[in-house]
């Protein structure tokens, strides 16, 4: 008996976007999650290969509204990959003000 095992979708941010810097950038990455996400219960993967850091404006629009609408539980589902210990430490302090500031239901 064998088991089969979803595939997440990997999105790589390097690839959906120009850069990380402008709302316009942020937004094309929240498209491309909600669609994701949309399409199946499981995790998505964000792939950080070729980012070097991120503006507030990017992650406003990207990661912050995906927390405003689809809430908390949603965003769990979330998971990165080839991310600079950098990178991490910003978006865990971005993500941290953005619950603390931001009602989701």
């Amino acid at each position: 008996m064998s088991t089969t095992v979803p595939n997440s979708p990997v999105l790589t941010v390097a690839t959906l976007t120009p850069g990380t810097i402008s709302n316009a950038d942020g937004y094309k990455l929240l498209l491309a999650i909600k669609a994701a996400m949309t399409a199946q219960l499981g995790p998505v993967t964000l792939d950080l290969t070729g980012v070097t850091g991120f503006s507030s404006s990017f992650l406003n629009s990207s990661l912050g509204s995906l927390f405003e609408e689809m809430g908390a539980s949603s965003f769990k589902r979330l998971r990165l990959s080839n991310y600079k210990p950098t990178q991490l430490k910003q978006l865990k302090e971005y993500m941290a003000d953005v619950a603390q500031t931001h009602t989701a239901e």
